[in-house]
């Protein structure tokens, strides 16, 4: 049977995709696993596994990751119809995605794994993620404050295989750091963030809701000497927080309470498969509301519609003009509220303000 596993709770996705594995290679001790992603590999690659038998085993299991970054170049679609036309006994297909929604699923992959092997992965509910964390830290032999579970939830990205690494980690980093310690706090846990966590696109706005271009420039500075691809997340979350700060201006203009801006406030998510998000969590709240004094309604909007015509510029700069592009970026935001000027590649964005 062929499996198509779609929706954003990577963790027990891939907690069903372990156990689906365990379950072949105890039926078929011999089998080949090949894993290929969407985006790296392409569909030639997977056809010459799918098209014919293996010659030194007697059954093939064949997983397709990161199904939502095909493209219709890649051949990976037309590989899965061809497999699914001349399906062979002694292989199955397990194909992967993050998308929420099988309506950009060709239909001869639909029709070709059938219904009962469609199969979506949803977030947990918020009290569910709690007892989930709870849980998972007491196995690792740890207590855990409600304000704690609170940091993690904000640290993750909203599935359960986040939450498991950084459970993982936290323990890790706990006993070989407090053999003793018994209880997780809050403070543990920013304790541990100073020490281990870099810059990333959050803390990068927290600047730029600031008003404060030099720590800005650090970061991105900071961010591309890790990770050049990093910057471009980084960017992804910029243009998110922005349009959270646009939701959460247009509510106060409507005379609504902070709180109910906290609990109401809407945006995408940031992530690859961008979907719209509720609520301002409580560690960015007074990030949210310092921009809320810094920036009005207005600049909001012209920021945003700034970065979207800045978006193709940031994915398309090599490495070495990546960093200038940035710091233009940071400093039209910053200092000129989204009032783009031409980007001057020959000189540094800082000499804009002498």
């Amino acid at each position: 049977m062929d499996y198509l596993l779609l929706g954003p709770e990577e963790g027990e996705k891939n907690e069903w995709l372990q156990n689906e594995k365990k379950r072949v290679l105890t039926l078929f001790p011999d089998a080949e696993v090949h894993q290929f992603y969407a985006g790296d590999d392409t569909g030639e690659a997977i056809s010459s596994v799918l098209s014919q038998s293996s010659l030194f085993s007697s059954f093939r299991l064949v997983i397709i990751k990161q199904f939502e970054n095909r493209s219709g170049k890649d051949g990976i679609a037309k590989a899965l119809e061809d497999y699914f036309k001349a399906k062979q006994d002694d292989a199955e297909v397990i194909i992967v995605s993050s998308e929420r929604s099988q309506a950009k699923i060709p239909k001869t992959i639909l029709d070709g794994v059938g219904k009962d092997g469609l199969k979506f992965f949803w977030e947990m509910f918020e009290n569910r993620k709690r007892d989930w964390i709870a849980s998972a830290f007491r196995k690792e032999g740890f207590a855990i404050g409600s304000d704690a579970i609170e940091e993690i939830l904000f640290s993750t990205e909203n599935n359960t295989q986040d939450m498991k690494n950084l459970v993982s980690s936290l323990s890790l980093y706990f006993r070989a750091t407090a053999p003793s310690k018994s209880e997780i706090t809050l403070d543990d846990i920013e304790t541990y963030a100073i020490k281990t966590r870099g810059e990333d696109g959050y803390t990068l706005f927290a600047a730029i809701a600031e008003r404060d271009t030099e720590h800005a420039l650090l970061i991105m500075k900071t961010i591309l000497e890790s990770d050049s691809y990093g910057a471009i997340r980084a960017f992804s979350v910029l243009t998110s927080r922005f349009r959270l700060l646009e939701s959460a201006l247009e509510m106060k203009e409507r005379g609504m309470s902070i709180e109910r801006i906290s609990e109401n406030a809407e945006y995408l998510s940031p992530y690859p498969s961008s979907f719209k998000e509720k609520g301002i969590r409580r560690k960015e709240l007074p990030i949210i509301t310092k921009a809320m004094k810094n920036y009005s309604l207005d600049d909001t909007k012209r920021i945003i519609l700034y970065l979207g015509e800045m978006d193709s510029a940031v994915k398309s700069a090599q490495s070495e003009m990546l960093y200038i592009v940035l710091s233009d970026i940071i400093f039209t935001i910053c200092s000129d509220k989204g009032k783009a000027c031409s980007i001057d590649l020959l000189s540094s964005p800082l000499e804009k303000g002498l």
